[in-house]
């Protein structure tokens, strides 16, 4: 069977220290205030500014993974963190459906166990259900779901096309789920692919 349009969700098991990380998020939350977006309670922070050295590891698994993925799409242009942001989320604590614009791939890493399930929806969810809906699918797969879930573990390297619409499901423990989310785009032609429009050296 032909597979016409597929959407790829680029998964990778990462092994960076957590507790250090986590040690990190907490310590800027600690002194900076939520905004708030598309979380409904919790904390997010603003867009990381400035050199995060504790976060490099992160930053170029996030680097390496965005190449791979430009090749598959045949995106013609290297890609650079454009924006990154903490997430935590307390018990209930959840993110509408979404998308993020300006941004060619989005993705969050994980830093805690306790993850709540992420919903992609299918772009095309709004008729899908019309005719191929609960009573009539027997059973659900890549082919035929207007939504798909994914249950991250802790070390979880996550990227999505940025116009993919998502959500996040409450948080039902009582520990923080944190996470680290960011956008990738276009480089500027005087900037390296490393570096994208963050500074990151």
């Amino acid at each position: 069977m032909l597979k016409l349009f597929s959407i790829p969700i680029h998964a990778k098991k990462l092994n960076l220290n957590l507790d250090e990380m986590i040690e990190y998020c907490l310590s800027i939350k600690g002194k900076t205030k939520s905004i708030n977006i598309s979380n409904q309670g919790g904390w997010q922070s603003p867009s990381l500014q400035g050199d995060h050295p504790k976060l490099h590891g992160l930053f170029r698994e996030i680097l390496e993974a965005g190449e791979q993925y430009r090749k598959i799409i045949s995106y013609k242009y290297p890609l650079g963190l454009v924006n990154i942001w903490i997430n935590i989320n307390g018990y209930k604590d959840y993110n509408i459906e979404h998308n993020h614009t300006n941004s060619v791939l989005s993705g969050s890493f994980y830093l805690t166990s306790n993850n709540s399930n992420i919903v992609f929806i299918n772009p095309s969810s709004n008729v899908m259900d019309y005719e191929w809906g609960h009573d009539v699918i027997e059973n659900y797969n890549e082919h035929n779901s207007a939504i798909w879930k994914i249950n991250p573990s802790e070390n979880d390297l996550l990227l999505f096309p940025g116009w993919l619409n998502h959500r996040v499901e409450p948080n039902l423990t009582n520990k923080n789920r944190i996470s680290i989310s960011f956008n990738l785009a276009k480089c500027e032609p005087q900037s390296s692919q490393f570096k994208g429009r963050m500074g990151f050296k």
